[in-house]
């Protein structure tokens, strides 16, 4: 690839090579003479290109009017997303037009900065350009996802550390490597994310153009987070971790991976082999030979571990932490300051939500919330307001697992207090929460107003959060395409789906990308394209497997009974519905719970088990209700009634085949007296219905429909038998 053939101005990057403007690693869609354009006024950047220039580079055999100039200039502002204040593309009056923006070819590309953030972070980045493009090589082989992809990327990310042994990112890489190698958070070996499934047999010089997009977003990705960690240094009066902490947290990245792997000879010879006596001399050359304080330990660790939270790797942030708290029992602060206490607790409190909820722990959410309140606690007693807000939201999130709604929303309420105008990035993430809450309690309409206002907000944040949104937001259309049967919100929400999935696995988060596998298929589902849902879902549930995530593979065995009652597999969807709710007996997440309890109510129907049905479609109703999720309590009522619905028809069938037979006079007047009786006894049941309709809400609603459900299985039973002595005597009297 020549150097030539990008050029990167702010958050753009224009692709010569493929004629594709990114944006943040992103595709700007613009027609083919709107990219030749901007691609003339980039190349000549800071300068004036005349008109009839511009057009004879755009238009070379061509004869168009100005006007045809004005509108790609047009577009171009639109795209770019110009302002009164923010100006890419200059008039300039009866001659042409000048780009004002600096441009910066890629030999020369660096993460963006700031003087105020250099000042506090020191060596985060490197203006090594040989540092650099050994960085950015062991982020494309990370990119592959593969054991040996990540092996061959921490000899790259070493080789970075050599060449500017302060480069932050480098040492955050390679203990991100190590982690995932010691933990095993990877995909399948045999079934890599579609995104990056063309890197695998690509090195670098020939992948770079196949893999700059997700190359781009990742880097945006660690910029981000730098940033943040950056940010909240500032707030908790210390500074951004120096060399020998990043040093301390790599040795015991490394240690973890070497313990993991004795089992694995092969890989223990490899790990032999490392060239790593000259990588360490080097290092203790240029860092501080002392050891870190307790409390610079506890930063550079809990920024390691909400890495790896923010990555979905769980068993990694468990034991980056382990030196000071393990799971249900309160952190050792020992000799710490409620600065760093506080950032302890909040860690540990957002790890232990999250592990809790994968490892279906009874209560376990209330430890979460413990950790995470004491965190709150201390952060005002500090003074760190923003810090605060965040464990609010994190606070909220353990409500909403648990299904306690209102409380979630109380949290977000008071974090958005706390919050200012510069705080986009926790506002966005918090939006997201509330719309997530809104879907869940049935009012998709708000949740998706709540997306739309926040689209700009989201935008700033960067790829922590937009894969988020995409996800939300195509969670909140499936459900919309479902209930009103629009297309262009199905057609919605598999884009937003693509996006998300993409986003998730360009920055390495497995988890959630197959949690975006699992939505898609069953969007797929919804509009009856089983034979493409069912890969999406059996990858989601591999990828779930693997991860030891048992609530997720619960969700995914709850979709895959809804398709296999689609395609009449009515056995198998009682094995994995049954599995489903087995799982999610054990743990506190109620929502999700429900869901399953509504599917096997379903399944039990379908499978001519009404009494069964009945009684698990109970329980749905009133864990929903437990929720506050009055959608689903609906939901699992309406089901309710369709049972009582079928098993009526069921009954009409018998009566028919009754009134078919053959038989002299004397048998079709017995028949059409019970018939006659069977109708009446059908109208007694009609009757129960409506007036258990009647008394929705009513405590007595749930005993009528039970004792409905009683007699109508009677009736059922005895119709049957009815119907079969009848057979018997019309057969016996042919044989006379």
């Amino acid at each position: 690839m020549k150097s030539e053939s990008l050029y990167q101005f702010g958050s753009f990057c224009l692709d010569t090579a493929e004629r594709v403007l990114l944006r943040d690693g992103r595709l700007v869609p613009l027609p083919a003479k709107a990219i030749s354009t901007l691609l003339v006024l980039v190349r000549n950047s800071k300068h004036v290109v005349e008109k009839d220039v511009l057009m004879n580079e755009v238009w070379p055999d061509e004869v168009v009017e100005e006007s045809n100039l004005a509108q790609h200039i047009f577009m171009l502002r639109k795209a770019l997303g110009e302002t009164e204040s923010c100006k890419y593309i200059e008039t300039i009056p009866r001659r042409g037009y000048r780009f004002l923006e600096t441009v910066t070819e890629p030999n020369a590309l660096r993460i963006r900065s700031s003087p105020e953030l250099d000042q506090i972070i020191g060596k985060r980045h490197t203006e090594n350009s040989e540092a650099y493009e050994s960085y950015l090589r062991g982020r494309f082989y990370w990119s592959k996802y593969t054991t040996a992809g990540l092996e061959e990327a921490i000899t790259w990310f070493r080789k970075t550390i050599d060449l500017d042994p302060g480069f932050a990112l480098a040492y955050a890489a390679i203990i991100d490597c190590y982690l995932r190698l010691a933990t095993s958070y990877l995909p399948p070996a045999d079934d890599p994310p579609k995104t990056t499934a063309e890197l695998a047999t690509l090195e670098f010089d020939d992948g770079l153009p196949r893999a700059r997009a997700t190359l781009a977003l990742r880097r945006e990705w660690d910029w981000k987070a730098a940033e943040r960690e950056c940010m909240r240094a500032i707030e908790l009066k210390t500074n951004y971790p120096a060399a020998h902490q990043w040093y301390a947290a790599y040795m015991f990245a490394r240690r973890l991976y070497e313990e993991r792997a004795e089992t694995n000879r092969s890989t223990s010879e490899a790990l032999g082999n490392e060239p790593t006596p000259s990588f360490d001399a080097k290092l203790l050359d240029n860092i501080q030979s002392s050891r870190p304080t307790p409390a610079e330990e506890v930063q550079v660790f809990c920024i390691v571990a909400r890495e790896q939270i923010e990555a979905g790797n769980y068993e990694a942030a468990c034991a980056v932490l382990q030196r000071w708290w393990t799971l249900g029992e309160w952190p050792q602060l020992d000799h710490l300051s409620p600065h760093s206490s506080a950032d302890l607790l909040f860690t540990v409190g957002c790890l232990a939500g999250n592990v809790v909820s994968t490892r279906q722990v009874p209560r376990g959410q209330k430890h979460a919330e413990a950790l995470l309140n004491g965190s709150i606690a201390l952060f005002e007693q500090v003074m760190a307001k923003k810090r605060a807000a965040e464990g609010r939201i994190e606070l909220g999130l353990c409500y909403d697992r648990e299904g306690l709604f209102d409380l979630a929303r109380t949290a977000l309420l008071a974090a958005f207090g706390e919050l200012s105008e510069k705080d986009q990035d926790l506002k966005g993430l918090g939006v997201i929460r509330w719309a997530s809450l809104e879907r869940k309690s049935g009012c998709l309409q708000d949740g998706h107003r709540r997306l739309n206002e926040a689209a700009d907000i989201v935008e700033l944040g960067g790829p922590w959060v937009t894969g988020r949104y995409h996800l939300e937001l195509a969670s909140i259309l499936k459900d919309r395409a479902s209930l009103e049967n629009r297309t262009e919100y199905f057609d919605g929400a598999l884009e937003h789906y693509t996006k998300a999935l993409y986003e998730f696995e360009s920055v390495g988060h497995h988890r959630l990308a197959a949690i975006a596998e699992n939505n898609y298929g069953y969007l797929l589902l919804t509009q009856g394209q089983l034979d493409a849902a069912r890969p999406h879902l059996l990858r989601a549930r591999r990828l779930f497997d693997g991860f030891g995530d048992k609530v997720r593979c619960a969700q995914v065995d709850e979709t895959m009974a809804q398709l296999h009652l689609a395609a009449g597999e009515i056995e198998l969807a009682e094995q994995v519905i049954v599995r489903s709710v087995e799982t999610l007996d054990l743990g506190g997440e109620d929502a999700v719970l429900a869901e399953s309890l509504r599917t096997q109510g379903v399944v039990l129907c379908k499978l001519g088990r009404y009494r069964e049905a009945q009684r698990v479609l109970e329980r749905a109703q009133q864990v929903s209700e437990h929720c506050d999720d009055t959608d689903g309590a609906e939901r699992a009522r309406v089901i309710k009634l369709e049972v009582i619905d079928q098993l009526s028809l069921e009954l009409k069938h018998s009566e028919q085949r009754l009134l078919a037979l053959e038989m002299d006079a004397t048998e079709r007047r017995v028949v059409k007296d019970l018939a006659l009786e069977m109708r009446e006894t059908l109208a007694d049941s009609k009757s129960m219905l409506d007036q258990a309709l009647g008394l929705n809400g009513s405590s007595r609603t749930s005993a009528n429909e039970e004792k409905l459900i009683a007699i109508l299985e009677s009736l059922k039973e005895a119709t049957a038998r009815g119907l079969e002595i009848t057979e018997q005597l019309m057969e016996h009297s042919k044989r006379r």
